[in-house]
């Protein structure tokens, strides 16, 4: 948490005297002892009402008294101040979206808090702002959000006899994964009941499955649905290769933070018991968060990877698969991207062309996620949402999770690839194979607002 005296730019404010302006420093305030009920905003651009004087790492600020020649300049900076203030707000907008996963978790795991220093994430938020185009969310969240009405808005959708279902689909669906994780927290607080329990003990099936995920952060979700592909007889592989195929760096380190504190164990050695051969070695290599966050690849070293990846595979008998593994578990999505056209330059066909050549089975799968996830992301998820609902019968579960990860993220890109891709709107598609509530919510998720 921030308060006066802390400078946004990052200057160590206690190096310079009293009287001499820093620029992009707040107004020095003086200590009246009141405390402001003023809202807050934090470092990742979170609103949140009614806390303050804490600083970073637990410091207090301390208010300096204002001189006569520092109050002079801080007048004379004070539109350009402002005018900045006004130029960064839509990314901070962005950068809330996609901060989510990194906000979401510490107020869920109050004794985790002093092991996630908030510094640490400063090189995260660095690389979201690279990738910020890619990123149009389908759920912005509500302005005026008030979790008490809300939590008395569901409270009475469940109480009684029979259940208010478009109630509950009206407020998840307009509440982003923020105001959701809050809507959570205030129900025990106002009630001193399990909002997931009452919603589990009034709603049945698909709609009960998607209320429930909603209500999840996202490496929650992702661990929930890691956990259900391998307890148990047998491994479903293709969910672990579309979460870990598809997760970037900081999602998987999230997500096995979560998997340690949801179910006690590894993720890493969960895998390694539940896969084998070379699925289990890219796997591993991509759970240990190597990839580059490089945006301006090297011309020389991608073609050095696309000749090598030619050696290792088209140009042999049989296939050196650790040179795959390495290329694709440690190389960015711009140096993938650059490495693909060097491919092409030099053998006259894609990567993903040698991977249907070289490998099989769930290996080859999950190269290909790899491959598909960093040429086009949006396309990659469109494919998962039309296996999901092509043909006879639904896959439920795949239909779920692709909706219910991405609703936040890539959503309205999503339906453009598929459109691209198969001529047919997707939200169309995904209405013709569900019904009901099930239906109602699926499609406000996949709708913008």
């Amino acid at each position: 948490m921030y308060t006066s005296g802390y400078n946004g730019m990052g200057v160590n404010t206690s190096m310079y005297p009293q009287n001499i302006y820093i620029p992009g420093t707040p107004l020095p305030t003086i200590n009246t002892g009141i405390t402001s009920n003023a809202n807050y905003t934090s470092p990742g651009g979170f609103l949140q009402p009614g806390i303050q004087g804490v600083g970073v790492g637990g410091y207090s600020a301390q208010p300096i008294m204002p001189q006569p020649v520092y109050q002079q300049q801080l007048t004379m900076q004070q539109p350009v101040y402002q005018q900045q203030m006004t130029m960064q707000q839509p990314v901070y907008q962005q950068q809330m979206t996609m901060q989510q996963p990194v906000y979401q978790q510490q107020p869920v795991y109050q004794h985790q808090q002093t092991m996630q220093p908030t510094m640490i994430q400063q090189p995260i938020m660095q690389q979201t702002m690279i990738q910020q185009p890619m990123y149009q969310p389908t759920q912005w969240g509500m302005n005026g959000f008030n979790p008490d009405m809300d939590c008395s808005a569901l409270r009475g959708a469940m109480r009684g006899l029979g259940t208010d279902e478009d109630t509950i689909i009206n407020i998840i669906c307009s509440r982003n994964n923020i105001q959701r994780q809050e809507i959570k927290r205030y129900y025990i607080s106002a009630y001193g009941r399990d909002l997931i329990k009452d919603l589990k003990s009034e709603l049945s099936g698909n709609f009960e499955n998607v209320v429930t995920a909603m209500f999840q952060t996202p490496s929650e979700f992702d661990a929930t649905c890691l956990y259900k592909a391998m307890k148990g007889l047998g491994t479903d592989e293709g969910v672990l290769i579309e979460i870990i195929g598809s997760r970037s760096s900081y999602e998987l380190s999230e997500i096995k933070r979560v998997f340690k504190i949801m179910y006690g164990k590894e993720l890493i050695k969960w895998i390694e018991s539940e896969t084998s051969g070379n699925l289990r070695k890219l796997l591993v290599s991509l759970l240990t968060n190597q990839r580059s966050e490089n945006t301006i690849p090297n011309q020389q070293q991608c073609m050095n990877d696309a000749q090598a990846l030619y050696q290792g595979g088209e140009a042999r008998w049989g296939t050196d698969e650790t040179i795959f593994n390495n290329i694709f578990s440690t190389r960015s999505k711009a140096e993938i991207v650059c490495i693909d056209k060097c491919y092409i330059n030099l053998r006259g066909k894609s990567i993903e062309k040698a991977i249907d050549n070289e490998f099989s089975g769930d290996t080859k799968k999950l190269f290909k996620t790899l491959f598909k996830v960093l040429i086009n992301t949006p396309a990659y998820f469109a494919q998962r949402i039309h296996e999901a609902v092509d043909g006879l019968g639904t896959n439920d579960k795949k239909l779920i999770r692709n909706i219910v990860s991405r609703c936040e993220i890539d959503m309205p890109l999503i339906k453009q690839a598929y459109r691209n891709m198969y001529g047919r709107e997707m939200l169309s598609d995904v209405r013709g194979d569900t019904s009901g509530d099930y239906k109602k919510i699926l499609s406000k998720l996949i709708e913008r607002y």
